[in-house]
């Protein structure tokens, strides 16, 4: 599974500076923003996967998501406008969205309890880890489209998207040749062999209602989507931040990424170390966003490049060891004939919540600019003030989600068994309501 994320996400990061450069020459700086909203509009609608993986067989599902994508991704080699690039980026992360929580509801099958934390550690740097690998691999494949000056950039481009093709296909061909654990769906459902419409729709609703009625899994999806709320922002206003406020230009913005990608990747192995397990997870989650939010509000009232750099790492040291920890806890306490769903749910509020980020952060900036005391005067400052407000708030949220373990009390049977396995009294509960029609 692990070799299986790091060969596509590789072919995935070339792709994706690929496909930046075809969006830059169709339609200049503006252009470039229709992938990218093509890549994060079908979040919203990512619930659907999740009744996949609950429904389908995983290993299948993970399969033809990834060849799907290897054919549609060819597609990208003949496109001439707009409208057909932000469809084409649409349908890969449809497919993307149905996979990954295939992939995720799988994870607790084939590691122990004790392997989560190091599972999702090395899963998530592979996925994000790869990213110098890809601005190597466009590099080359740059300099080898130059060999063909007549459509040098065209080459580069088609080779890239050919190399994504193929690291889909190996990806598939891996996941193929695995043993994984089918979906059990209850018996209530196995009944009746006729299709019912209404089938899908029950599980989605399932699905949702578990999300907002457990308190333990609300506040994590919640936390980790404040926690990319906020840092969207920063991803967002990194560059006018660098250039207007520091004074450092355009290398400031690249020491800003620096740091927080080194923070981030640092901080998943760093976890990864650490012995946690069962509903710690939920403290080092809740500890994580405050250290997150904290240092997000440090890094909009600083004057140096440097000193903003020291705190944007922190910033990716705390969000990289909440989104390993607030996997390894879903992972854990979710059963598996729900787990699809919850995925699902979570990368559906993470997504909507990073889109909503890049659509508003600029224009609140604006907004916002010169009417605060200084330093916040500056409304990207300002920004990144509120950014980090709501990702510490989020973190005491969470602290007091668990405040009964960091006071060191010990949870009696019944209320550990209520928060472990409640996932599955609820889907018990759900199917019962619905064979009595209430």
């Amino acid at each position: 599974m692990w070799w299986s994320g790091t060969v596509s996400s590789l072919g995935d990061w070339v792709a994706l500076f690929a496909t930046i450069a075809l969006a830059n020459e169709i339609g200049g700086v503006t252009g470039i923003i229709v992938p990218l909203v093509g890549r994060l509009l079908p979040g919203i609608f990512g619930a659907v996967g999740g009744v996949v993986a609950d429904r389908l067989d995983r290993k299948w599902t993970m399969v033809i998501a990834d060849f799907g994508r290897g054919a549609i991704v060819l597609l990208l080699m003949i496109v001439d406008n707009l409208l057909e690039l932000f469809l084409i980026s649409f349908a890969l992360e449809v497919l993307t969205l149905i996979r990954q929580p295939a992939r995720e509801a799988s994870i607790p099958n084939i590691v122990t309890e004790e392997q989560l934390v190091t599972a999702n550690s090395l899963s998530l740097v592979s996925a994000y880890g790869t990213f110098p690998l890809g601005s190597i691999g466009w590099s080359v494949a740059s300099k080898i489209g130059e060999w063909i000056p007549e459509a040098s950039a065209i080459a580069s481009r088609n080779l890239a998207f050919l190399a994504d093709a193929v690291t889909f296909v190996i990806s598939g061909l891996i996941v193929a040749t695995m043993t994984l654990k089918t979906p059990e769906i209850p018996e209530e459902r196995q009944r009746d062999h006729r299709f019912d419409f209404r089938t899908p729709w029950l599980d989605l609703k399932e699905g949702v209602a578990f999300v907002v009625r457990e308190k333990h899994v609300r506040v994590i999806i919640l936390g980790m989507a404040t926690a990319l709320f906020g840092g969207g922002s920063l991803f967002v206003l990194g560059q006018p931040f660098s250039v207007d406020a520091l004074n450092a230009g355009d290398s400031g913005f690249g020491v800003l990424l620096t740091a927080l990608g080194t923070g981030v990747g640092l901080g998943m192995l760093v976890v990864a170390s650490l012995n946690i397990s069962g509903l710690k997870y939920e403290i080092f989650f809740a500890v994580s966003l405050i250290v997150t939010g904290l240092a997000t509000m440090m890094t909009s009232v600083v004057h140096t490049v440097f000193g903003a750099g020291g705190w944007v790492f922190l910033v990716g040291l705390g969000a990289g060891g909440a989104y390993v920890m607030g996997f390894s806890a879903l992972h854990e306490q979710v059963a598996d004939e729900i787990r699809g769903r919850t995925f699902a749910a979570l990368f559906t509020v993470v997504r909507t919540a990073l889109l909503a980020s890049v659509a508003l952060a600029g224009a609140v900036a604006a907004a916002l600019d010169g009417h605060l005391p200084a330093p916040l005067d500056d409304g990207v400052r300002a920004v990144l003030m509120m950014g980090g407000i709501i990702v510490l708030l989020s973190g005491l949220l969470s602290v007091w989600t668990v405040r009964d373990l960091i006071r060191g009390q010990r949870l009696s049977p019944e209320a550990r068994r209520r928060i472990e396995g409640a996932s599955e009294a609820f889907s018990r509960g759900r199917r019962r309501s619905d064979r009595d029609g209430s």
